[in-house]
């Protein structure tokens, strides 16, 4: 059979050759390769820009040091040449994995994100090769469709093969290696599906509209309103974001990121599309992971889920970009009113005009967290330790799609109610590009009125009459009743009703400045008057003031009572080196609704960061959020009191310490930062205090425990008062005629001295030298400061009539003993026993 004749007979059945869609099949497979070539050129040279001078040998030596190759694949000109066909088949939703068994260990890791401008380029090239080879061909579904599934097939097994072919190997020590693909299940039906698509809804697009067209019209225009929508709001919010970044950036003395930003968008443009239209959604982005079983260990808690939305960003930034928001929801409705046309009396084309751009949203709320998400995960089992594995993903969170069925269902009503009043007021080339004239269906356009015929996707006679008929009514039926009909000739609004247009969007423009200057004077007050940070800022600067009062009002100290004697102004402001500075650094809002304030401390010189709790507490001024500062821990000083003391002065302010709990030989006392020094009322001519300084830091944390020990100790008028008592007492015992007089520390030795005979003289008063213990005092002569005396007495004749004889005895003089002062302030001397 010659190949004239099978297609003759292909013809006859409705099918055709497929060579020309596989060869559009082969195309988009090359273009496919040609763009993961462009993205992973211009994603190295985005890292190039990224990184310092070093970071290269920094990476390969890491990589040396775990026993890669780094020889056979960071500079490997093979490696760079496979990357390409990985990407390719990551576009088709493959994931890039690996698996190896080592040793009896089983090890499997995967990542997948979809790098959509690679994908999107296979499905446009797929797409629009269609529609040229359907081009004045006549070509039915069944042989568009088989040739749509026969190239898809192909495409597919070709992704699958060449990315498993030129799979990357890593080689490791010991003859032991890795071969790192995108090729498997995922990557076959993924290409399956979307080539076969995209091919074969070309080829339709370019065939005549069945009668009952119109009825469903609705519903590919709000896919592409979806698109455009997503395209829009991207480009604007991602255009703010590189504007204010850069301005930051250059303020901070940084270089701006931006063209490495643009260097990467070919290869993850599609998860910066879907993160710059979620945020305006009022979605978030979300990093979670799930650890391994033995992680846990180490990581009890494991690791919490990480999640920021628009309001993340600085106040301005996330004002600006719902702003955006709000008036692109607006601008998208006008093209989708403007030529909207409802076939009239067709309940199913009214359901379908009020359900197809929610349902499009919604839809395309899959899609992006489809395209913005990345994951990867890891799994390692072995005997010893069973199986282990480890999961991560980051991405929009899951009720992104909600969130894109109510801005549908917005979109829907502003085109119905709002958009009517502006369309007219702009000029029509800026929204006819949306929606094209509806051409006649082949079988009423091409026969006269009266006369049937019959054309390829033309609709029956009979029954789908009715359905033409309705459909060619559409023309004249605008949506609701609102604006002029597209498909006629537009006539030029009476001055009348252009005043009326002008108002109402005057009106509506007034109302929508007045909203937005509402907003922006509550988002300033609120970030301003009102933010969380003030708190804190109001508690630093009662810090720096040394308002304890203040302080105390604005975070009462968890202890009791007594404990916060030192908190007053008078202690607190006479305190030296306090906080001389402070700034606020940054606030993280937290899940519970919290706000984790970090400020910038600066005292003595050295500069420290502290972080701060702030919870919310009722609102003032009815709409205003009011803030409180959570648990702050104060700083705590250990107070030693000496026995019998009652006050205490702390930097020269007089402080009752009476009803303190020293039981433990002192008391904890809350203080502010600062120096402080602490002292001893002087009662007395003897005494002087001495005092005890403690630096009080502002982190309670950052050093060892803080003592205070003031204490007393003899001043030289009080020496001298102690030597001056030794020596009268001593004159004291000198009275004596006892040998031994009692309580005196001196005594004779003598032998039938005649009674009362005797009689003391002080030879050398002793010296007494005054030591401190503790709290106490102690006076003792040592071994240099003895004294000496001489006892002269009468010594009884040994033979009756003999007269008495005259003698003497020497003795020395060594005392110790105890100071102590009494309620008037007298030196009182205790001796110990000699």
């Amino acid at each position: 059979m010659t190949p004239a004749e099978v297609l003759a007979k292909l013809s006859a059945v409705g099918l055709e050759s497929p060579l020309r869609s596989l060869a559009v099949g082969g195309i988009a497979y090359v273009g496919g390769l040609l763009m993961s070539g462009l993205a992973i050129i211009l994603a190295v040279a985005a890292l190039a820009l990224s990184l310092s001078g070093g970071a290269d040998s920094a990476v390969e030596s890491e990589l040396d040091s775990s026993g890669v190759d780094t020889e056979g694949t960071l500079n490997s000109i093979a490696a760079f040449l496979r990357a390409p066909f990985q990407l390719v088949a990551m576009a088709m939703f493959g994931s890039l994995g690996t698996h190896a068994t080592i040793e009896g260990a089983t090890f499997d890791a995967a990542i997948r994100f979809l790098p959509v401008p690679v994908t999107v380029v296979m499905l446009l090239l797929a797409f629009f090769g269609g529609r040229r080879i359907q081009r004045g061909r006549d070509t039915g579904l069944l042989g568009i469709w088989t040739s749509a599934v026969i190239t898809g097939f192909a495409t597919a097994l070709v992704t699958v093969l060449l990315a498993l072919i030129l799979a990357q190997p890593i080689p490791i020590t010991d003859g032991y290696g890795l071969r790192v693909h995108a090729s498997g299940f995922d990557t076959f039906f993924g290409a399956f599906v979307l080539i076969t698509l995209a091919l074969g809804l070309g080829r339709t697009s370019r065939r005549s509209r069945p009668a009952w067209w119109p009825v469903v019209g609705d519903l590919p225009a709000a896919f592409k309103l979806a698109v455009v929508h997503a395209i829009v709001i991207s480009v604007a919010v991602g255009a703010l974001l590189v504007v204010v970044g850069s301005i930051r950036q250059l303020l901070d003395g940084e270089n701006p990121t931006v063209l490495a930003t643009i260097l990467l968008l070919p290869l993850l443009g599609g998860q910066l599309l879907g993160g710059l239209t979620g945020l305006p959604l009022l979605s978030s982005l979300t990093a979670k992971a799930g650890l391994p079983e033995l992680a846990y260990e180490f990581v009890p808690e494991g690791i919490p889920t990480f999640r920021e939305t628009v309001f993340s960003l600085p106040w301005y930034v996330w004002l600006l970009t719902l702003l955006l928001g709000l008036v692109v929801l607006v601008v998208v409705s006008l093209p989708w009113h403007h030529g909207r046309r409802i076939v009239p009396g067709n309940i199913i084309a009214l359901a379908i005009s009020w359900v197809a751009l929610p349902f499009a949203y919604l839809l395309s709320g899959v899609v992006l967290l489809v395209i913005s998400r990345l994951s990867m995960s890891f799994r390692v089992e072995a005997d010893f330790f069973g199986s282990q594995q480890g999961t991560g993903s980051f991405g929009l969170a899951g009720w992104t799609p909600a969130l894109a069925l109510l801005a549908g269902i917005v979109v829907e009503l502003l085109s119905r109610f709002v958009a009517p009043f502006l369309v007219p007021a702009l000029p029509r080339r800026s929204l006819s590009w949306f929606r094209r004239p509806l051409a006649a269906p082949a079988a009423t356009a091409a026969t006269p009125a009266g006369t049937s015929a019959s054309a390829p996707g033309a609709a029956p006679a009979g029954a789908m009459a009715a359905g033409a008929a309705s459909a060619g009514a559409a023309a004249t039926a605008p949506v609701g009743g609102f604006g002029p009909s597209s498909g006629a000739q537009r006539r030029p609004l009476s001055r009348r009703a252009r005043r009326t247009v002008i108002g109402v969007v005057a009106g509506v423009g007034g109302l929508c400045v007045v909203i937005a200057g509402a907003v922006i004077a509550y988002a300033v007050v609120s970030r301003t008057v009102y933010a969380p940070d003030k708190s804190v800022d109001a508690y630093l600067s009662a810090l720096e003031d040394g308002d304890a009062s203040g302080a105390v009002e604005l975070a009462p100290p968890n202890v009791p009572t007594a404990q916060q004697k030192l908190l007053t102004d008078d202690i607190a402001g006479a305190a030296d080196t306090r906080i001389s500075g402070h700034e606020i650094t940054g606030s993280d809002r937290q899940e519970d609704g919290s706000v984790l304030v970090t400020a910038d401390i600066t005292q003595d010189g050295v500069t420290s960061e502290q972080t701060y709790t702030v919870e919310k507490h009722g609102r003032t001024g009815v709409v205003f959020p009011a803030w409180r500062l959570g648990a702050v821990e104060y700083p705590s000083v250990a107070l030693s009191v000496p026995e019998g003391a009652g006050t205490v002065l702390v930097n020269d302010t007089e402080l009752d310490v009476s009803d303190l709990d020293v039981s433990e030989g002192f008391a904890m006392l809350s203080v502010l930062p600062g120096t402080y020094e602490f002292s001893l009322p002087s009662t007395s001519e003897f005494i002087s205090a001495t005092p005890s300084d403690v630096s009080v830091p502002v982190d309670p944390m950052s050093s060892e425990e803080l003592y205070a020990a003031p204490t007393y100790e003899l001043s030289e008028a009080g020496t001298k008062e102690v030597q001056s008592q030794v020596n009268a007492d001593l004159d004291e015992c000198a009275k004596s005629t006892d040998p031994e007089p009692e309580g005196c520390p001196m005594s004779a030795y003598v032998y039938e001295p005649v009674e009362d005979s005797g009689s003391w003289s002080i030879d050398e008063y002793p010296t007494v030298t005054v030591d401190q213990d503790g709290e106490s005092w102690s006076f003792d002569t040592g071994f240099d400061g003895a004294g000496s005396a001489t006892y002269s007495y009468k010594e009884k004749p040994f033979m009756d009539g003999d007269k008495a004889t005259s003698e003497t005895e020497e003795a020395s003089i060594s005392l110790y003993g105890t100071v102590g002062i009494d309620d008037e302030g007298k030196i009182q001397l205790e001796y110990s026993t000699w």
